[in-house]
């Protein structure tokens, strides 16, 4: 029989008298790569914190190695125990070195004194262990994220630990970086480490994984052997059938908006005509109609952002001419976008997206336009504010204690959701989205994918980025595929298959 190293019995939380996690019971064995998955605010990373002993659990017991910890239980215990993690925010010191980082707090010489050279000498085994070619002297600032990465998981085998959790640790790698994690991952799991490891890639999951549990709404809802499940079947435990026959349907429409709109007659309501951006000789062209989705994907650097950029007048182009509904404009800020009616969702929802400090309300609330709309005399007009705010978060599903709630504690997902609800309320008719369910979890993608086509239906036109190939699969009427900087190939929605997107991104010439 495998040996359970942790046992969570009956383990239950709550926030001021909000109930996060409820009974949920869960083991964890010795030698195993264990994912946890579920969406946003399903409840993994306080029941992870809980076994780090961050917080406090409400009610139920923790054993580690057959023994029950008591009240006592906290960070230091679970460290003591063999419990460590390597969270998505690295905690290293970038300005030291990676044999210090490693063996930070274990090793002291004479009189309290350390030796750097003989520290960084102490460090070679753990890095050796886990197969990781970096000289123990390089300072960490120096190193790409993936090695960070790897310094951090050698720190807690230098720590001891026995079961090391995982949170996103390929969410900024890239496929040949994951390739190394995923090795790394089997050699602890040889040592007889045991791995918790929480991603929502499932394409990782199933590929590293022994054993899944899905959570809900702070409660398991299963556990299984992973080669007992199918994607799908992990899908509809993670966000419930309803949600997951929404993607199933898009999937199944074969709509081909340009060449219905275009025999109708309509005029493009954003059209790009041999734009150059300055420092480049590539020109782009594209249309987008009313009440299109237009996908646009392509690899890293294939310049997806930077035409965004020019589009809304962050990049100054120098050459070419922007159409609005057949009219030509000219756009030199996002300022100038938004008195267009185009509406920007950014990539990176933390910098660009949101004040995080501030509350729901004033985020969704933020844009200029907007407040100018429920105005009146230069005061903003309260009640009409929150019903605004309040209708789109009912719209959007979106998970918050209350309006005031700062942005900074919801879950990436609900965040998004906020970005969202912030863009449509400055009134767009068209609507650019970068990257946006990059990060986030399965349930809030299909709300987002749902929203989406109601868009459609009102005759929004969305102009939507993403570097995720299946889901340009379903997401877009017509996919547009870029390669260092140009339109390559545009595919009608039938033709947007996973093999002809990435034949095309790799400067493949045919579909065939």
């Amino acid at each position: 029989m495998e040996e359970n190293i942790v046992t969570l019995r009956g383990i239950g939380k709550a926030f001021n008298g909000v109930q996060v996690l409820s009974q949920v019971d869960l083991d964890f064995k010795k030698g195993e790569v264990h994912a946890l998955v579920g969406e946003n605010g399903a409840g993994k990373s306080t029941l992870m914190k809980i076994l780090m002993g961050i917080y406090d659990r409400t009610q139920g017991e923790i054993v580690i190695d057959g023994k029950e910890m008591d009240e006592t239980y906290s960070i230091n215990t679970a460290r003591a125990n063999g419990i460590n993690m390597v969270p998505q925010e690295l905690a290293l010191v970038p300005a030291l070195s990676v044999g210090e980082n490693i063996m930070m707090g274990r090793k002291k010489g004479n009189h309290g004194f350390f030796s750097l050279k003989k520290t960084q000498q102490e460090a070679i085994p753990y890095l050796n262990q886990l197969g990781i070619t970096v000289s123990p002297e390089v300072r960490v600032d120096s190193l790409p994220i993936s090695y960070r990465q790897m310094v951090s998981i050698a720190k807690t085998c230098a720590d001891d630990a026995k079961l090391i959790i995982m949170d996103e640790p390929t969410s900024s790698l890239s496929k040949e970086e994951v390739d190394e994690l995923m090795a790394v991952i089997r050699r602890l799991k040889e040592d007889g480490k045991t791995i918790i490891y929480i991603s929502h890639l499932l394409d990782e999951i199933f590929a590293i994984s022994d054993r899944i549990t899905v959570l809900r709404d702070g409660k398991k809802i299963v556990t299984k052997r992973t080669e007992e499940l199918t994607q799908r079947e992990l899908i509809s435990y993670m966000v419930g059938e309803d949600l997951l026959h929404t993607q199933e349907a898009l999937r199944e429409d074969g709509e081909e908006g340009e060449d219905i709109l275009r025999s109708a007659g309509e005029t493009p309501v954003l059209e790009l005509k041999d734009i150059r951006r300055r420092g480049t000789d590539k020109r782009v062209s594209l249309r987008l109609y009313p009440g299109e989705i237009v996908g646009v994907t392509g690899l890293i650097g294939a310049g997806k952002t930077e035409l965004i950029r020019s589009i809304i007048g962050l990049d100054k182009m120098d050459e070419g001419q922007i159409f609005v509904k057949g009219r030509p404009v000219t756009i030199r800020s996002p300022r100038d976008a938004y008195a267009l009616r185009i509406a920007t969702v950014p990539e990176d929802r933390k910098l660009e997206g949101l004040a995080l400090i501030r509350s729901v309300r004033e985020n969704i609330s933020m844009t200029q336009k907007y407040r100018k709309s429920i105005s009146r005399a230069g005061f903003i007009d309260k009640k009409k504010e929150r019903e605004n705010a309040l209708s789109h978060i009912e719209k959007l599903n979106t998970k918050v204690a209350d309006l005031e709630q700062r942005v900074l504690k919801l879950s990436g997902g609900n965040q998004q959701k906020i970005v969202i609800s912030k863009a449509l309320l400055s009134g767009p008719e068209i609507l650019i989205m970068d990257e946006p369910t990059r990060g986030i979890d399965v349930g809030a993608k299909a709300t987002i994918y749902q929203l989406l086509q109601e868009l459609k239906k009102e005759g929004m036109a969305i102009l939507y980025f993403s570097s995720d190939v299946s889901e340009m699969s379903f997401v877009g009427d017509r996919v547009l595929v870029m390669r260092e900087g140009e339109i390559v190939r545009e595919l009608p929605k039938k033709q947007a298959t996973v093999e002809n997107m990435l034949n095309y991104m790799a400067g493949g010439t045919s579909n065939e």
